[in-house]
């Protein structure tokens, strides 16, 4: 199949079709490609969803009734016939099948009738594959509806669109008629639809630049924002092959949308990180990801293409049907969709390289988004962190959360912290700090979007540590709050994650909840007595392996009154009850509990770390651990006041560390540390107490028993020699 930019214009100018996705030639090359290989292997099971599509239609006593979109669910055998039109089309035109290419006529006819007008649309590109098999006068009742459709919808959108741009709605709406305006461009009795060219064209590019950020990633996240995308690569590389616009060329974060997901895929693969109000499902990845990685040629995106799967069951378990959303498996560790698209790019569907394979930086930061991933490595194994500053564009309104400071973890192969996903949006439904236990900005359980938004202060990822901040301030309604994340790699020890927070409501005392929600079916326990003392261990469901979790509070003579620390667990759920009758019903629709995680999660398991003071100045150290393995040795350490620090020894690889953060004055004093700066981590040797690494935030120098440490790969400067 071609997408170079204009290769459709002999067609167009011909009058020959199809031409809006693929040409007469390519059909040819595809019935070659289906008879043997990957080819086959796509065919097959695409038949077979096809058949049973095709036998649907065939036998509907009133076809009208059953393609009306009556009950709102997107398993209803019309709605999936409709959904599915390019599937049948394509696939009955390659087979040169009858039954199929009747079917498809059969649904194409009902075009004229008023009882469709006001329902969902037939899909333009699936008509265009048709046209050759298509009676004149199915044809022109097409044309006459579509055209009005498109025109009612311009109409509709060209007071909103240049407002909220990337709102997953009003995008859908203004850029409906696109396929259709290249469908039927330039056909027999089609009047001129240049000036409607024109207006979808500058649609299409504000959209563009709102549904997409600058760094790539999309404005509405996994789910919504990725299917939003990958329709606007499909509708990209309609409008490169006419010769209409390049998005490659005209919009830089258009190509960098493949490399934005790519950091935010768990380390072993298979599905994305939940960073939004949907999922972490990945509709029509396979076209996306294929255009994407062979344009910027980075064959990581094949990988991800391959390791990802996508069913609308990931987030509505109702519709799981596994007849209708086939992967099918064409190597070791790669799958793609059974669907229209796996043929649109079939011979793209190779040469893909593992992330470890390639020199892909392991730090990734939207800075439209505000949003941060870090991993300690690309292996299967590896510490991977989402921290969410909660910016976001009034550009694209409409699934806000409060999640401003929200992070989640993986490791050793388990997902520790999760991210919550669909109707989740209060602050309590987070990993972040409640103030007396409750959200600064309550949504009082509705599932709505509030629109107070966060902002990522601070980016530097380092090659020991990386570091990140945010300020949740607005989100939090208070006089301000901040919290900081660092990822701590190495070689000797699984990498750790590490928070600091500095919240403050009113200079007076109260209740600061540190909270981490964990998955499903993971388990916490809590260790020690009396409380001050306490920490916490998470174990893993998909591995078995252990998140050990310790905090420092600020001395006890920092204020007139001790801060106190208090762990406890509880079952938490998600923050629109009103939306729901039963939560825990909806939990156990999915076939097991951890199948929340792709989608909502409605019950999930929480630890809280209960610190009442002045304020809610504290660091949390979160340690992967593999079952087994012996615990590391954590204990606050004495500080410089206004400071806090930790050190943590690990038995096993023979070294320690300690942690300092300093909140205002930057005197970082502790273990025999002595520095200037934000934080600073020392890692040393437990036997003889050498510097092996270290990394400081916003400091330069560093001393450790009195002498001086450079940063690793850093000489010592020579002294000049004296003139005589």
């Amino acid at each position: 199949m071609r997408y170079a930019f204009g290769c459709a214009r002999p067609l167009y100018a011909r009058g020959v079709h199809p031409r809006v996705m693929l040409g007469p030639e390519d059909v040819t090359r595809l019935r070659t490609l289906v008879r043997k290989g990957d080819g086959l292997k796509v065919m097959t099971a695409l038949r077979g969803k096809v058949r049973r599509l095709v036998e649907s239609v065939l036998t509907a006593p009133d076809l009208i009734e059953m393609l009306l979109w009556k009950k709102r669910k997107w398993n209803e055998p019309g709605i999936l016939v409709r959904m599915c039109l390019d599937d049948i089309a394509l696939v009955s035109v390659i087979d040169d099948d009858a039954e199929g290419i009747e079917a498809a006529r059969r649904v194409f006819a009902t075009a004229g009738d008023e009882r469709l007008a006001a329902n969902v649309g037939l899909s333009a590109t699936a008509f265009d594959v048709m046209h050759p098999h298509l009676s004149e006068e199915i044809r022109t009742a097409f044309a006459k509806r579509e055209i009005a459709v498109m025109r009612g919808q311009i109409d509709r959108s060209r007071k909103q669109i240049y407002k909220t741009p990337g709102g997953n709605v009003t995008l859908g709406v203004a850029l409906a008629g696109l396929p259709a305006l290249l469908a039927l461009s330039g056909d027999p009795g089609v009047e001129s639809l240049d000036a409607e060219r024109s207006e979808l064209l500058s649609f299409y590019e504000a959209v563009l630049h709102a549904a997409i950020n600058v760094d790539g990633y999309p404005e509405e996240d996994t789910g919504y924002g990725t299917g939003v995308t990958a329709w606007l690569v499909r509708a990209g590389e309609m409008l490169r092959r006419a010769g209409i616009y390049d998005p490659y060329k005209e919009c830089p974060r258009f190509a960098k949308f493949g490399q934005a997901m790519l950091h935010f895929v768990q380390p072993w693969g298979e599905n994305l990180a939940n960073t939004g109000d949907h999922g972490a499902d990945f509709e029509d990845r396979t076209f996306a990801l294929a255009r994407l990685a062979k344009e910027t040629r980075d064959p990581s995106l094949l990988w991800l293409l391959g390791t990802l799967y996508y069913t609308h069951g990931m987030v509505h378990p109702e519709n799981l049907l596994p007849h209708h959303y086939i992967e099918v498996p064409l190597r070791k560790g790669f799958r793609t969709p059974a669907a229209e698209a796996s043929l649109l790019v079939l011979p793209e569907l190779k040469g893909e390289k593992h992330p470890s394979k390639l020199k892909i930086p392991t730090a990734f930061r939207d800075r439209g988004r505000g949003l941060v991933s870090f991993r300690s490595g690309w292996k299967p194994d590896a510490t991977f962190v989402v921290f969410d500053g909660s910016q976001r564009s009034p550009a694209g309104p409409g699934h806000f959360h409060d999640s401003c400071g929200n992070f989640s973890i993986s490791a050793l192969g388990d997902y520790f912290a999760v991210d919550n996903g669909r109707y989740n949006n209060d602050q309590t439904c987070h990993n972040v700090m409640l103030i007396n236990g409750k959200a600064g900005r309550s949504l009082e359980g509705e599932w709505a979007c509030n629109y107070h938004f966060g902002r990522l202060t601070e980016y530097a990822p380092g090659p020991f540590v990386d570091f990140a901040a945010v300020d949740s301030s607005h989100q939090h309604n208070c006089m301000w709050a901040w919290r900081r994340l660092g990822l701590v790699k190495g070689e000797r020890t699984p990498a750790y994650v590490w928070t600091v927070d500095d919240v403050n409501l009113a200079n007076d005392w109260a209740e600061f909840w540190w909270t981490l929600n964990t998955s499903p079916e993971n388990t916490i326990e809590i260790h020690g007595q009396p409380a001050p003392n306490q920490s916490a261990t998470i174990k893993g469901w998909r591995s078995g392996n252990l998140l050990d979790v310790h905090f420092a509070i600020p001395r006890a003579d920092s204020y007139p009154k001790p801060h106190t620390l208090e762990l406890s667990q509880d079952v938490n759920r998600a923050g629109a009850y009103k939306y729901f009758t039963d939560m825990e019903a909806n939990a156990r629709a999915y076939p097991r509990l951890t199948d929340q995680l792709h989608g909502a999660l409605y019950i999930r398991p929480r630890l809280i770390a209960k610190i009442a003071g002045y304020n809610g100045k504290s660091m949390a150290v979160m340690l992967p651990r593999l079952v087994g393995d012996q615990p590391a040795k954590v204990e606050q350490v004495d500080a410089v006041d206004n400071s806090l620090a930790m050190r943590i020894e690990f038995p096993k690889a023979g070294v320690f560390d300690t942690v300092i953060w300093a909140f205002e004055h930057h005197i970082l004093r502790a273990q025999g540390i002595e520095a200037r700066g934000d934080w600073c981590v020392v890692r040393r040797a437990t036997r003889g107490g050498k510097v092996i690494d270290f990394a400081m935030g916003d400091g330069t120098s560093l001393k450790v028993a009195g002498q001086s440490i450079l940063r690793p790969g850093v000489r010592p400067a020579k002294a000049a020699k004296a003139k005589r």
